[in-house]
């Protein structure tokens, strides 16, 4: 008899990930579960640097029972500070800069799967999987590993995945790929997992649905209240004072700290003057953008310009546009429709059909 294929499964405490192992049990999987620890529920580690093991106890006591539920053991790794120093800095960094972060897809690359490929390779386990709601495929050939959006156009997450290289992609298995969500919550229920009791996955985890202003202030303090500078109309006249330009992000309408008679929008925010510009919701609208530190999938870098589908941030659908290869690891993206609220610091996404053929982030307009 063949022994059982092995797989390790990232289990976050969320009903998606623990689908994903019991489906990977069911096929006749060996399945183990790992928790990454990365941050404590009420953010000390981040804010104050300390690393005490009895905090976040709830956090990994629901995994811990997810696994008793699924029978599978459960291995557990702290990785608070390294996250803190890799996600949690970049996160306020891009803000400060007047960009708009997406950290999911940082941690996808740098940390989780990271992680899981390492660590699955060190316990000669052959498999790693996450309950994405993605797909993986192969080339005609059958040499290189291939990103599919999951057929749930709701949940689809290949947008947060495109940064994998091949190596990750080789050991990886997405089984909520293929699945509704409503057919994983019906499975949750099959097997005995309490919808109302565990929380739904945040799409930033570490915020714990805190305001990112928030988070900002009580990191940063009176060192970045200072940096404060001045509201702009499209025309460059002074419209009043900002608080700083990490509090604000392009396409921005609410809470932005003027009285104007009419709907205003956070159109641009320059870094170099710490300026802010307003204007109206036409204004919001762009054909072209530029991206930087590309990543390409399954094929070579660009050399001549293509058509593509582009995606500019997750809950945005994507769009047709022309991609112009540069030099210096940048492209060039013009739209067909001018796209609205374009923000630095997101992702660009480039889709051919349901595949995902690499992106980089958006860096100016």
């Amino acid at each position: 008899m063949e022994p059982k294929k092995s797989v390790l499964v990232g289990l976050s405490g969320g009903i998606d990930s623990a689908v994903a192992a019991f489906l990977l049990k069911e096929k006749g999987f060996r399945v183990e579960g790992i928790f990454f620890k990365f941050f404590n529920e009420d953010h000390s580690s981040i804010i104050q640097g300390t690393d005490t093991s009895n905090v976040g106890a709830f956090e990994e006591s629901r995994v811990g029972m997810l696994a008793k539920i699924l029978d599978i053991p459960l291995n557990r790794v702290n990785y608070q500070k390294k996250f803190s120093a890799i996600v949690i800095h970049d996160f306020i960094s891009q803000y400060q800069k007047g960009f708009t972060p997406n950290p999911c897809i940082l941690c996808n690359e740098k940390v989780k799967f990271h992680l899981l490929f390492n660590y699955a390779n060190k316990h000669n386990l052959e498999f790693i999987a996450t309950g994405h709601y993605a797909r993986i495929g192969k080339s005609r050939n059958q040499k290189k590993f291939l990103l599919k959006r999951g057929i749930d156009q709701k949940k689809d997450q290949s947008y947060f995945l495109y940064r994998l290289n091949q190596d990750i992609l080789s050991k990886s298995i997405f089984p909520l790929g293929k699945l509704l969500k409503r057919d994983v919550e019906k499975i949750a229920l099959k097997i005995g997992l309490d919808l109302q009791g565990i929380n739904e996955s945040q799409e930033v985890c570490f915020l714990r649905g805190e305001n990112y202003r928030k988070f900002i202030e009580n990191k940063l303090g009176r060192e970045y209240k200072s940096k404060m500078g001045y509201f702009l109309d499209t025309s460059g006249n002074i419209l009043g004072k900002h608080r700083g330009i990490a509090f604000y992000t392009v396409g921005q309408r609410k809470k932005i700290g003027l009285s104007l008679n009419t709907r205003k929008y956070i159109v641009r925010i320059n870094h170099n003057d710490h300026t802010i510009i307003v204007g109206d919701e036409a204004d919001l609208y762009q054909r072209e953008f530029k991206i930087e530190n590309i990543h390409m999938i399954s094929m070579q870098p660009l050399k001549k310009p293509v058509r593509l589908k582009v995606q500019i941030r997750y809950n945005t659908p994507a769009a047709y546009a022309k991609v112009f290869p540069c030099k210096e690891n940048k492209m060039h993206i013009f739209f067909d429709e001018p796209q609205r609220a374009i923000a630095p610091g997101q992702s660009a996404v480039f889709y051919q059909r349901e595949y995902v053929i690499g992106g980089g982030m958006i860096s100016g307009l």
